[in-house]
């Protein structure tokens, strides 16, 4: 059976926790220690990334089916349907449903960058590219502009449509270094309007983001608000030039 109805994963966890160093009674200095409820917390957000249960839209009832499904497990409760008539069910039920949710953001995700991108027209400030890209540069920074074979250290945020914050150097407290060569088209198009302490805010259609596909955190279809300050531009780099990523800067 596929990895939907494969328990493997879990001793696969075990296996690689137990290649680890030993596990010492004591945490070590500056590490936070956390409570068995918080650590059976983490198991259970494994299993769900495992099995990449996100991807299926479940509305809270649904998850506790699932969590009544551990719990019957773990009280060595007998299954009250036979497992080899449900298995393959499971499997095609989960991939319906899973198209089903790509087919329902893909609807929405588009609707919403039609709308968005119309309300831009005439808005003072706003410039596009032959691309699809808009953006608003706040400051222009340094003459010196970044081409794609460059490194650039930046500080950025981005969010969907919605406002809702998907990733975020400000957050972990540092800037990003990365290749103009390595991140999404709207990107590396856009940081290369700006110079060293120029700041941009990027407005990126799904087709130069992520397109159909997503990515964790951002549903299929998605037009993308990034705001960015170009820190520093560093030298071309040496080595191959890597491929576009299908991956938001830092993560």
């Amino acid at each position: 059976m596929n990895k939907l109805i494969s328990i493997i994963v879990l001793a696969g966890m075990c296996s690689h926790l137990n290649g680890q160093e030993a596990v010492s009674d004591q945490p070590s200095q500056g590490v936070p220690e956390y409570s068995p409820f918080e650590l059976l917390e983490v198991w259970g957000w494994l299993v769900g990334e495992q099995f990449q249960l996100n991807v299926l839209d479940l509305n809270d009832a649904e998850v506790d089916a699932i969590a009544d499904g551990i719990r019957k497990y773990v009280k060595t409760e007998i299954p009250e349907v036979d497992l080899q008539f449900a298995l393959p069910q499971l499997q095609r039920y989960t991939e319906l449903r899973q198209k089903r949710v790509l087919e329902e953001q893909l609807e929405n995700g588009r609707a919403e960058e039609n709308a968005f991108f119309d309300g831009m027209v005439g808005e003072p400030n706003i410039q596009s590219l032959g691309t699809g890209l808009h953006f608003k540069i706040i400051e222009k920074g340094g003459e010196v502009k970044p081409t794609d074979t460059n490194l650039v250290k930046v500080n950025y945020r981005g969010t969907l449509l919605n406002g809702k914050e998907f990733d975020s150097s400000y957050s972990r407290g540092e800037p990003t270094v990365f290749g103009l060569n390595q991140v999404i088209p709207g990107w590396s198009q856009g940081i290369q309007l700006i110079g060293e302490g120029g700041k941009i805010e990027l407005y990126v259609p799904s087709k130069l983001a992520y397109g159909d596909a997503g990515s964790p955190g951002i549903p299929a279809g998605s037009a993308l608000i990034f705001e960015v300050e170009l820190l520093e531009i560093l030298p071309p780099e040496e080595a191959n030039p890597a491929p576009a990523q299908q991956n938001p800067p830092g993560n």
